[in-house]
């Protein structure tokens, strides 16, 4: 063989080598899922964020064709099950749940929570979009017209409950208050009943809830339902106008998202998005989440990312603006 063949055999060689290497992590790709897949709720079983998980686990494992164990991991407000989740193989196999509260109030408020959502898990989807409902004390107004009239009457004489100093509730207590042009006092709570029964007591004056918590306050009649926050009115309360068409432009971000660790190979992130997506579409899937008051949403990684970075940034400017007290 003489020199300008050898070199051509040569050169042949490494270009072989290449495009097998090249084609390894395509291969490896194909193959995914290798594993059953773990999705990670960091909060207690029987919550929103398992009503959400669970029908659609179920649904992806048919798709992907390999179980899908949902496991609970509460702790330090979602921390917990997300740290585990970012301790995972960047192989796609591990999922995690996300709430607002773990990828903008948190991130934004505590400064020991030591997780940069966007920085350090790549979004999915978001699978629902959940709302809140604005409910007060009958003595404060029977509706929403006659309970911002009380409520700008007295100035600093209406409380709010939330849960918490920077919660999501607080921020858009804070936002509906400016809205309706009332100036009211922040009340904190460590949890619904608390707060529930200082409302339906009279020591509060109005708050924003989850449906799930108030609805049984309001079917008793001791609170008054003044709207819900969402885009359009809700099939499980279709009796309860939206605030918006009511001509108060507030309109909450409540969302169930999923999440995988940044790191995780492109191709096997988009291709576990749209299997996830393909699940939350399915009929089954979705009416489960509409027989709650779901409103089924199934967007695109992007589309996810979009909107925690203008969360971000609308909150951020509350607490800039010295809207948002911290303090507990």
């Amino acid at each position: 063989m003489g020199h300008l063949s050898r070199r051509s055999v040569a050169l042949g060689a490494i270009v072989i080598a290449t495009a097998m290497s090249a084609c390894i992590p395509a291969m490896a790709d194909d193959a995914w899922p290798t594993k059953p897949l773990t999705i990670i709720v960091p909060y207690p079983p029987g919550g929103l964020t398992d009503v959400v998980t669970r029908p659609m686990a179920a649904k992806l494992s048919e798709i992907l064709g390999k179980p899908v164990v949902v496991m609970n991991q509460p702790g330090a407000g979602g921390k917990v099950g997300l740290q585990t989740m970012l301790k995972a193989p960047l192989d796609g196999h591990t999922i995690g749940v996300v709430v607002p509260a773990t990828m903008v109030s948190l991130p934004l408020t505590d400064k020991e929570y030591g997780i940069d959502p966007l920085k350090e898990f790549t979004p999915l989807t978001i699978a629902v979009d959940t709302f809140m409902l604005l409910i007060s004390n009958a003595s404060a107004g029977k509706n929403l017209k006659e309970f911002a009239a009380n409520a700008r009457a007295n100035p600093g004489k209406f409380n709010y409950g939330t849960l918490g100093p920077g919660t999501s509730y607080h921020f858009y207590s804070v936002i509906l208050s400016k809205e309706l042009g009332i100036d009211a006092v922040h009340v904190a709570y460590k949890g619904d009943v608390g707060a529930l029964n200082d409302l339906a007591g009279g020591q509060t004056q109005f708050m924003l809830t989850s449906a799930a918590a108030g609805r049984s306050y309001i079917d008793s009649g001791k609170v008054v339902p003044l709207g819900v926050t969402s885009t359009a009115r809700v099939a499980s309360l279709p009796d309860i106008p939206t605030l918006r068409e009511q001509g108060v432009n507030v309109v909450t971000d409540g969302w169930v998202g999923f999440v995988v660790p940044a790191g995780t190979p492109a191709p096997i992130a988009k291709k576990l998005e749209a299997a996830m997506r393909q699940a939350i579409d399915d009929p089954a899937v979705r009416k489960v989440y509409t027989g709650v008051g779901y409103i089924v949403r199934g967007s695109t990684g992007e589309e996810f990312r979009t909107t925690v970075e203008a969360s971000l940034k609308r909150f951020g400017q509350l607490i800039k603006d010295g809207d948002i007290k911290l303090e507990k």
